[in-house]
């Protein structure tokens, strides 16, 4: 996709507005992707506020994020599907504890389906520039179809969309890093990233070269193998490579066919599983019971390593003692990876790759291997999340305002909120990743947490017709109301910085290198420091004095609440521990009062 910025001649984000030939069209919530986020708040919105005027803006041909742009050959997820699952819409009939790509599509086109929500997506199509109205409150986005590869000189279309509530839900790792090995620009063969498989390319007698050695290659390069005239593998870093667990309840007679015809057995299965994932946690603190989890789950890859793996790869394979901590990295979850390695036909390359010529590649101690197919599985961009959109706030874009208050890193409240822009969330946004957990999980409960606090925002009237026409950036006319606003404090924002950046220096997160960390200074911005209950109280009893709104009916200065919820919040269930800013000199304090 192009960085170039909309046709004709078209611009939001800067001033003076032109958006000529586009009118706006008005819905109360825009979306920016249809992964589980998407879906989930898309139908979390209509179930618990009955709010239906949803536009949801994906890149895919269809509904599933991740799950529908990756379709390399074996992909499957590595969490258990019983919790890598929406929590209203259990499926009680998965194919096993771990499922492939295919059945996790089908399961969320399953729930668009049944919930009603088909017509809501508009898909080919990306967001390029969004900015809030700080005159009325509301978000101004505009979009464009992708070109037609049935028609590629047809214009795109390009969509005007004025909302008071603007999610982005475009996960993480959404955007596949790009080659830059030296040369790649002359090579005669097929070259592709994992996730952008290109299936019309054969594999067959063909000599594949595969760049990267993380999850993804560890599930297709077994696969590939079998149809390649011969695969090498390039290794650019070590893992821990754990055999894939059963269901450890599938022991107990019988108990797969009660959870496939009991509701409380499946959501007790859930339950289980929940807990059993939640403890290996543990393995990312730096104390006594930490150490001795990693050093179990090390003993345990090492076993699996030594017994499935041709011992002429384990040096390379296996970490050396403090090498690579557990937990460090994203584990590897697989069992046919190891024994594929037996293949003849399937080496493993140590050397790095230096050079890419018309039909081989260079080894960086001087070798050629002939090249017919080169696939990438080099990881994702995670400084492009959202990517080509340019996000404007009040005054500023939100790469400016990473760069001013974050380092240049990506940092948001509760991984949600970021001050100056007003009725925007993050769903799965910075921080919010998780190595032991499953992410839909942390995304649902930042729904919870999003819809509580935007509930009198959601519930409040349509804004007027002058109001939705009004443009960011010029003057407020007479007559025109402001929708009511929330939005995260700086200082609040700044704290949890520095609770994060503290609690960090506890974490094995920070002793190895990986796409967790962000930037010249290596912060950890892709992954929780803390455990998942405690994500869970934090989004269920927000920090009322964290959050300011405006507008709100009868001069309120926060939503009216459940009891238990008021409760929770009064004696502090979700409060985030105050770290002092002279421990944190990363954060730029300064900057509050520039």
């Amino acid at each position: 996709m192009d960085k170039l910025p909309l046709g004709g001649g078209i611009q939001l984000i800067n001033d003076p507005v032109n958006i000529p030939g586009l009118k706006p069209e008005y819905h109360d919530v825009v979306v920016v992707g249809a992964g589980f986020s998407g879906i989930g708040i898309s139908a979390n919105l209509k179930r618990k506020l009955g709010i239906t005027d949803v536009v949801v803006i994906e890149r895919q041909e269809g509904p599933a994020g991740t799950w529908e742009a990756n379709t390399y050959p074996g992909c499957a997820c590595d969490i258990p599907a019983v919790v890598y699952s929406l929590s209203f819409r259990q499926k009680q009939d998965w194919s096993g504890f771990f499922v492939p790509q295919p059945e996790i599509r089908e399961y969320l086109r399953t729930v668009v389906a049944e919930l009603g929500l088909t017509n809501i997506f508009h898909y080919r199509t990306v967001a390029k520039e969004a900015r809030y109205d700080d005159v009325t409150g509301l978000w101004h986005v505009v979009t464009e179809t992708l070109p037609d590869p049935k028609n590629p000189s047809a214009e795109p279309e390009r969509h005007y969309y004025v909302s008071k509530m603007f999610y982005m839900a475009v996960g993480g790792l959404s955007e596949p890093n790009a080659c830059n090995i030296p040369g790649h620009e002359n090579f005669k063969g097929d070259l592709f990233h994992s996730a952008r498989w290109d299936h019309s390319v054969s594999l067959k007698n063909k000599n594949v070269i595969v760049v990267g050695n993380g999850c993804s290659a560890t599930q297709f390069v077994p696969i590939i193998a079998e149809e390649a005239k011969h695969v090498t593998q390039f290794v650019r870093s070590k893992h821990w490579y754990m055999k894939t667990p059963k269901n450890p309840l599938a022991v107990i007679p019988g108990w797969e066919w009660l959870m496939r015809h009991s509701v409380i057995f499946m959501y007790f299965t859930r339950i289980i599983v929940w807990f059993v994932l939640e403890s290996h946690f543990s393995m990312a603190l730096m104390n006594a019971w930490g150490q001795y989890m990693r050093n179990d789950w090390e003993n345990q890859c090492r076993k699996n390593v030594k017994e499935n793996a041709p011992e002429k790869y384990w040096d390379l394979l296996l970490p050396k003692d403090n090498e690579l901590l557990a937990a460090c990295r994203r584990r590897i979850i697989d069992s046919t990876y190891l024994p594929a390695l037996h293949r003849e036909n399937l080496d493993l390359e140590p050397s790095k790759l230096v050079k890419i010529e018309e039909d081989a590649v260079i080894t960086e101690d001087g070798r050629r291997l002939p090249a017919d197919v080169i696939v990438m599985a080099n990881g994702f961009n995670t400084t492009e999340v959202g990517f080509p959109l340019k996000l404007k706030g009040r005054d500023m874009l939100i790469t400016e305002h990473y760069e001013k208050y974050g380092e240049n890193n990506p940092i948001a409240y509760h991984q949600t909120l970021n001050h100056g822009f007003p009725n925007l969330v993050l769903l799965v946004g910075p921080n919010s990743g998780t190595g032991h957990m499953s992410v839909v999980y942390t995304s649902e409960r930042q729904q919870e947490f999003s819809i509580a606090l935007a509930r009198p925002v959601l519930l409040s009237p349509r804004p007027s017709d002058a109001a939705i026409a009004h443009k960011p950036g010029t003057p407020a006319e007479a007559g025109i109301e402001k929708i009511p606003t929330f939005e995260v404090t700086l200082k609040a924002e700044l704290d949890e910085q520095s609770w994060i950046v503290h609690t960090m220096k506890d974490r094995v997160f920070t002793r190895c290198d990986s796409w967790y960390r962000n930037g010249p200074n290596g912060r950890v911005t892709a992954v929780y420091p803390d455990w998942q209950w405690r994500l869970a109280l934090r989004a269920w009893f927000p920090v009322w004095k964290d959050i300011k709104y405006t507008g709100l009916p009868e001069g309120k200065t926060r939503p009216d609440l459940p009891f238990w919820q008021w409760l929770g919040s009064a004696i502090g269930l979700g409060s985030t521990p105050y770290v002092s800013p002279e421990k944190t000199p990363e954060i730029n304090r300064a900057a509050m009062g520039a």
